[in-house]
């Protein structure tokens, strides 16, 4: 395992060195585009006062240090003086920064939260957020762009895009972060020192960075793409575990038929799910026995490409063994073995659904990243489930999603034109690359949300554990700002101490399902960090979610049972894929690849 880490991390280090300029160089390119300017003012040194906080996890190197002088930004006249590098608090006074994010459902109240407080101690910097919705909240940025609202200075963890990125910042909408970085990038600049991979990965095709990463290394959510079935229906029917989507396909027609919940009625659902779950899609887990798909929910623009041997950039949705895998779905949907409102429900009514009081659990198999998209996370129908082992599918493939190119997790922090304050906000997102900072935003307050264990205390992976929630992951809380992450994970989920009384505890039951789907991975995704160019950006833009949607809608139409795939219609289809574009789509994306990764991942020479 350790090997084969080594070797991913190499490859990708190697492969992202080029993402900017496809030469394969390591050189960091010239950036073209605007640069935030910095006019000095006056420098005022002053007396270091002890902070107004205390680290609770990391090392002091990365902690902030008491400012020991502050300098004006003349270009910025609204902007107050600035601290010394790494020095906190940013601003002598408070000031008012507004951030927008997108609303996580599980967390109550992000003023007044443990987090929002801590920051504002540390910086002097008041937090005014504009909440995005939890869904589609792409399309709210885009429409706060082209109506020439006032952006909010910073956009946090909306998640843009590699050519959403490109696109912004040449527009004007973003500002670019070179300079920014080297003047106040402490801690993301030791970021970028100990994992190279980084700074290419961020870096568009003009040689600017409009947007900070999140940077994780987790091995179970890269295989996040989770399948899990009834272990009490199969106990109650007689039946094994399914290997083959044929051998799934007889356990639901038990579960329609057989009353495995034993209450003498049918009322079993063999198989559901919900829209808006992490990696909730119905899809990607079952079409994988026919072909790379990497569907996790139904969001436009949410289909990922895969490369053949040849190096050639494919999309899976005009395949013959999508059809195969189409044909599958409208024999579970017209048997009424896929209930329809897995595309429609939200995961708090599949949640509702399934943790019915008096009602004996009635869900046959589920699609869902983890327990808490379908269960109570610490309730006891969460032991009725197990995860899936990739199924076999008709011609022999077994394989499961893997996001193989996760570690940099790009578009999480971007600082708009209309910023009055660009210095003060890229310090205070640099003060976030820390584990002081990841822990409080993971777990919570030290000693009260989380501790750190004895040592000798084996963790979810069997070795050994680095935390020990106390307050549990999903649970609704003020205490952090859960998965709005810009910053360095310090430790994987699976670092956390095995429960010695919980063998179905979430992390353990994660880390359960990683090693059933880890010998199943599918290595030939396509790389999300392409470098376009503007136009290319704006033609993928404009030609990849509309295609998106279009094959969202065939499958959910076969899905449902109301549209039976022959050859009349899938002929029809792949037509119209064509006449919207799809090879001028694989031509645009092709080039990209072939300038910023097929010479590192040994498909050209």
């Amino acid at each position: 395992m350790k090997k084969t880490m080594l070797l991913f991390i190499g490859l990708t280090v190697a492969a992202a060195f080029v993402f900017a300029n496809g030469s394969g160089q390591t050189a960091r390119p010239a950036a073209t585009g605007k640069t935030v300017e910095w006019a000095t003012g006056t420098t005022t040194n002053v007396t270091p006062k002890p902070l107004a906080v205390s680290p609770q996890a990391g090392t002091d190197i990365e902690f902030p240090q008491p400012a020991t002088s502050y300098t004006t930004n003349t270009k910025y006249p609204n902007q107050p003086a600035v601290s010394n590098l790494n020095g906190f608090p940013i601003v002598q006074q408070t000031v008012n920064m507004s951030v927008a994010t997108p609303t996580i459902t599980t967390i109550s109240d992000y003023v007044n939260n443990d987090a929002t407080i801590y920051m504002e101690k540390l910086t002097n910097v008041h937090v005014n957020f504009i909440m995005l919705p939890t869904e589609n909240f792409l399309e709210r940025v885009n429409l706060m762009v082209a109506s020439g609202e006032k952006l909010p200075d910073v956009f946090a963890c909306v998640m843009f895009g590699a050519s959403d990125q490109i696109t912004l910042g040449q527009s004007g909408s973003f500002l670019p972060l070179n300079d920014l970085i080297e003047r106040h990038g402490y801690n993301f600049q030791r970021l970028m020192k100990d994992h190279e991979e980084v700074r290419p990965s961020i870096t568009t095709a003009d040689g600017n960075i409009y947007s900070l990463p999140h940077y994780e290394i987790n091995e179970a959510d890269r295989v996040a793409h989770r399948f899990w079935i009834n272990q009490l229906f199969l106990n109650n029917l007689g039946m094994k575990m399914p290997t083959t989507t044929e051998e799934f396909y007889q356990y639901l027609v038990a579960v329609r038929d057989k009353d495995p919940n034993k209450n003498g009625i049918k009322d079993e659902v063999p198989l559901m799910s919900s829209r808006n779950a992490w990696n909730s899609g119905i899809e990607s887990f079952l079409m994988n026995s026919f072909i790379f798909d990497d569907q996790a929910g139904y969001g436009t623009g949410a289909r990922r490409m895969f490369i053949d041997s040849q190096g050639k950039i494919q999309v899976n949705y005009n395949k013959p063994e999508f059809r195969q895998g189409l044909e599958y779905f409208y024999r579970l949907g017209s048997e009424g073995l896929l209930d329809p409102l897995s595309f429609t429900q939200t995961s708090n009514e599949l949640v509702a659904f399934v943790e019915q009081a008096n009602v004996p659990n009635r869900l046959g198999a589920v699609s869902a990243g983890a327990p808490n998209g379908f269960t109570e996370l610490n309730g006891e129908r969460r032991k009725d489930f197990s995860p899936v082992t990739p199924l076999k599918g008709p011609n022999g493939r077994q394989a499961v999603y893997y996001d193989r190119f996760r570690p940099v997790m790009g578009g999480r922090f971007s600082i708009t034109k209309d910023c009055q304050i660009p210095d003060v906000a890229m310090k205070w997102a640099d003060a976030c690359y820390t584990t002081d900072w990841w822990t409080r935003n993971r777990f919570g307050v030290l000693g009260r949300d989380w501790i750190i264990p004895p040592a000798g205390t084996v963790a979810v992976d069997g070795g050994p554990a680095k935390y020990q929630e106390v307050l549990k992951w999903g649970e609704t809380t003020s205490a952090y700002w859960a998965t709005n992450n810009f910053s360095v994970a310090g430790w994987a989920s699976y670092n956390q101490a095995k429960s010695l009384t919980d063998p179905f505890e979430f992390e353990a039951v994660l880390w359960q399902a990683r090693n059933q789907l880890w010998p199943y991975r599918d290595m030939n995704i396509m790389p999300g960090a392409l470098p376009y160019t503007l136009a290319e950006a704006r033609e993928v833009n404009q030609l990849n979610p509309l295609l998106c949607e279009r094959v969202n809608t065939l499958f959910a139409q076969a899905a449902t049972g109301k549209l039976q795939i022959t050859d009349a219609v899938w002929n029809s289809y792949v037509a119209e894929l064509d006449k919207m574009g799809l090879p001028r789509l694989l031509e645009i994306v092709q080039g990209a690849f072939d300038r910023g990764w097929a010479q590192s991942l040994g498909y050209k020479k």
